[in-house]
Parts: structure tokens; C-alpha cells; sequence
């Protein structure tokens, strides 16, 4: 890349800005004789002040789809099964698809969804961070539609440009980005069409709207966001495992020396935190950026050792 060209890791990654409550609420769950707690395999090592759930929890099992949820209510009638739901709108849809499909009496959901064009307007208005372009997920823009990122071409005038996962794709998206700033004519565009549709997948919308409402929500590292997130409808209340197990927002304690929220926001590179690559490594993270392959500081040690 050009040395004038900076590419930015965004809040992007779900495991990064789960909220401490959630973790803390989900090792207590797994504790419970009651209950088996079901989730995805990075979100067993995220720490919090109470430990992990591979640590400090007991009842648990690793999924790879919320469909498998389903398979461990059915096979175990005599626990309750919660399953422990994160992830933006990619992830979202197919936990609104086990609801429609009907999930056995035994299986709730603790919910810990968020939306991406909500933080991305966070990022905009922050004047520390001075975004030039958004390069927008495929798989998010999948779901939502390329018209979901409008809002930053026509309100803040900045590049919107939706592209995929392979090189070819990136750099293509990136081009295009550097051509609109170069010629001063924004706009949102979107070189993954073979994918992304301008209205997105309609019926995977009309799910997430059936099952979720928008929500205020906290972002781990960095703070309470107005409609930044999903929750179940009241209607389906009697699923939600916040209410069906009392649970209570826990008020989330900085890691001390840890910047995961600078570094999420753009504000920090991993490497300006003292932690890194000290007592912080992927085999024993101190800071949530640190767990998932998906995370700045896990991405930014395996890839400047």
C-alpha cells in the first residue's frame, strides 16, 4: 500500500465490544445445575473481571450455527439451554431464523447483537479518528442492503464503498475510494454485487424486524450507544434470558493497561498498549482485541512477530 494510504480495523469485530455484563452474566449462567450454556467457540475465552467462560464457567458447549442450539434443547429436555447470541446483522438473521422456526420450550436466547452503520456513524462524528472512506463489510451489507451505508455518502460526505473478503475485491474496493476522494464525487458504491443487493436479503430482514427492535446498548471499551443495538420484542419475552433468569446489567470495570476501546475506535495501534505481547498474547488474553482471529490486537501480533 502506498505510504500515504492508512487502512483502519474498525468496532468490526462482535467477540471485541460484547459488553463485560454479557460475559459475566453467561459464566454465571454455565454455573447454574440447571442450565447449559451454548455459544460460539472465541466467545469461551473472552475475559472479565469474573474470568471466562472456559475458565470459570461449567455447563457449556461450543456451536458453530444457533441451529445447533436447537439440536442440544431437543436432546437434553430436563436443562434449560440458553443460548448465548452475539454478532452484528450477519449473525443476527440466522438466531431471528431458529425463532421462526420454532425452538423447544427448554431454549432461551441472551441476546448481545449489534448494528453496524450505528457505530460507523460513531466513528464519523468522533473528530480524534478523521475517517476518509469506509471500506463496508460483504457479509453485513449481505443482509442490510448497500443502501444501508447512503447515510455517509449523502449526510457526511464520505466514501461508501461495499467490497468482499479476496484481495482482488479489497483492492478494488479500496480503488474505488481513492478515485471518488480524488475527484471529489462521493458516493455509496458497491463492488461485491454478485452478493450484496441494494435492498439486501428482504426476507432475512423482515425476520430481524419480526424478532428484534432496536435497542440502547453498551459497547465494551467504548460506552452506551443509543440505538446501537437488537433485542428480542416483548412479544417474545418469554425467550429472552435476561428476564426468564433475572439478570442484572453489571457495570463494566476497565482492564487496567488494556486500550482495546482505543484500538477499536482508530485511536491507537495495538502495539501502543503496554500489555502487548507481554502479559497479552492470544494464548492468554488479557484484552478482548486479543481473543479472536477477528480482533486488531490478535490480527496485529500474528502479523508484525
Amino acid at each position: 500500500m502506498p505510504d500515504n494510504l492508512e487502512l483502519i480495523p474498525g468496532p468490526g469485530c462482535p467477540v471485541c465490544v460484547c459488553p463485560e455484563s454479557d460475559i459475566i452474566n453467561a459464566v454465571n449462567l454455565s454455573n447454574r445445575e440447571d442450565v447449559i450454556l451454548v455459544t460460539y467457540g472465541d466467545m469461551v475465552r473472552v475475559p472479565s473481571k469474573k474470568g471466562s467462560i472456559r475458565t470459570d464457567g461449567r455447563n457449556y458447549r461450543i456451536v458453530t450455527s444457533p441451529s445447533e442450539a436447537i439440536k442440544i434443547a431437543q436432546s437434553e429436555p430436563g436443562k434449560n439451554i440458553v443460548f448465548f447470541s452475539i454478532g452484528f446483522e450477519t449473525t443476527t438473521a440466522p438466531t431471528a431464523a431458529i425463532l421462526e422456526m420454532g425452538m423447544p420450550d427448554n431454549l432461551f436466547i441472551l441476546s448481545s447483537h449489534r448494528l453496524t452503520p450505528a457505530i460507523m456513524e460513531v466513528l464519523v462524528k468522533d473528530q480524534d479518528v478523521g475517517i476518509d472512506g469506509f471500506v463496508c463489510p460483504g457479509h453485513v451489507s449481505a443482509i442490510v442492503g448497500s443502501n444501508a451505508w447512503n447515510v455517509f455518502s449523502e449526510k457526511y460526505s464520505i466514501p461508501a464503498v461495499v467490497a468482499g473478503f479476496d484481495a482482488d475485491n479489497l483492492l478494488l474496493g479500496i480503488m474505488e475510494i481513492l478515485i471518488q476522494v480524488k475527484q471529489g464525487e462521493i458516493r455509496t458504491t458497491n463492488v461485491y454485487s454478485g452478493v450484496v443487493r441494494p435492498q439486501g436479503n428482504e426476507q432475512a430482514r423482515k425476520l430481524l424486524d419480526k424478532y428484534f427492535e432496536v435497542s440502547d446498548v453498551n459497547w465494551r471499551g467504548i460506552g452506551h450507544i443509543p440505538a446501537s443495538g437488537l433485542e428480542l420484542r416483548d412479544a417474545y419475552s418469554n425467550r429472552d434470558a435476561r428476564k426468564a433468569f433475572d439478570l442484572e446489567e453489571i457495570k463494566e470495570e476497565k482492564i487496567p493497561g488494556c486500550i482495546c476501546g482505543d484500538v477499536v475506535l482508530g485511536k491507537a495501534y495495538p502495539a501502543n498498549c503496554k500489555l502487548f505481547k507481554k502479559s497479552c498474547s492470544p494464548k492468554s488474553p488479557h484484552g478482548p482485541c486479543m481473543v479472536s482471529g477477528e480482533g486488531s490486537c490478535n490480527i496485529w501480533y500474528k502479523t508484525h512477530n
